[in-house]
């Protein structure tokens, strides 16, 4: 590497002192530099030196290695480290503030982005703002599961976080008319002993069938293929409104929910709609199934477009409801004890 020094009026009379005679000085050199802001570069040369322009005042210096913030381009360090953790405040929820943060050194500015199911997603305090200071707040005003990244840049380079998933539940004054079941333990095969995960937010469709067992990462919609969740307490006269979102899926993706022998419940009835608690499958006949037993019946079946009075039809980047009730408010099983019931719902889907 060949740079030319120049602007170094302060420096060049006694340099041009020392080398003028040789043309050359045949050693490494350092030279320290501060900007007028007060930043620092340092520049290092090979073992050449530095070379006086023959006829000229500009120096010569090959080899060169730059270090220090106020190099501009060509100096200082990228921020460090690369694939570094996102830390989220616990719970978050619709309208509330919550935070993230993360530590990186030597940043200037800092870039999030946001994704829900591979859709780009706008969230305030994170993807319209650039400082580097770490916690940020910020608010999701749609409920989901989102998918967070953050990269870091200064002069040198950049650095890029890794992918962390936030599931942002329904928070106070939520569109879902009175009778929503909100909260219950979830079973996963096999049984016995239980697979359990507690006290599950069940107005997020991703809470539910995007898991697989008591220990996995959340998967967001389509889910897990084959997830069969027992959701073990709902009211009688209750019903499950669980959100989600379809992004940009393959436009041959369809599925349907299986209302299964093991871990019997009563008869459901289901549907699928923009509308939470809807049971009339917002007016498409595919989208509504009643009074389904508990004995391997298909409930509804879903694919992207052409809609059918089976085939219950879904347009990307849009949010759905799955509304889920028991046929009979006065059901007495299986499964039931007192005012609830358990109900096994079984996810499948392919291309």
């Amino acid at each position: 590497m060949s740079v030319a020094l120049r602007r170094t009026a302060s420096l060049l009379p006694a340099l041009i002192a020392i080398f003028g005679a040789l043309g050359t000085a045949n050693a490494q050199v350092t030279i320290h530099l501060t900007t007028t802001q007060q930043t620092n570069c340092d520049v290092v040369t090979d073992a050449n030196g530095l070379t006086l322009a023959p006829g000229g005042t500009d120096l010569t210096a090959t080899g060169v290695t730059l270090s220090g913030t106020g190099c501009g381009g060509g100096g200082g360090a990228p921020p460090t480290p690369d694939n570094f953790l996102l830390t989220v405040s616990a719970a978050p929820v619709t309208g509330t503030p919550f935070t993230v943060s993360w530590t990186v050194t030597g940043a200037t500015t800092c870039t999030g982005s946001a994704s829900i199911n591979g859709s780009s997603a706008t969230l305030s305090g994170w993807t319209d703002v650039t400082s580097a200071t770490s916690p940020r707040n910020v608010i999701a005003t749609t409920a989901g599961t989102y998918t967070l990244s953050l990269t870091c840049s200064n002069t040198s380079g950049s650095a890029t976080s890794l992918p962390a998933i936030v599931v942002v539940a329904q928070g106070a004054g939520g569109n879902c008319p009175a009778g929503q079941d909100t909260v219950s333990d979830i079973h996963y095969l096999p049984e016995p002993p239980a697979h359990v995960r507690h006290a599950v937010d069940l107005t997020l469709w991703d809470n539910i069938w995007g898991h697989i067992s008591e220990n996995d990462n959340v998967t967001p919609w389509p889910g897990v293929p084959g997830a069969s969740p027992t959701i073990w307490t709902i009211g009688k006269t209750q019903y499950v409104g669980a959100l989600f979102h379809v992004g940009t899926p393959s436009p041959s993706l369809s599925g349907h929910y299986v209302n299964v022998s093991y871990g019997a419940g009563p008869n459901l009835d289901m549907s699928i709609s923009t509308t939470c608690g809807d049971f009339t499958g917002g007016g498409q006949a595919g989208c509504v199934k009643n009074n389904v037993p508990s004995d391997g019946s298909g409930l509804v079946y879903y694919r992207i477009g052409n809609p059918t009075s089976f085939w219950c039809s879904l347009s990307p980047n849009t949010d759905y409801y799955l509304n889920v009730r028991f046929h009979d408010p006065n059901t007495t099983g299986p499964g039931c004890t007192g005012d609830f019931c358990k109900s096994t719902i079984e996810n499948y889907f392919g291309q």
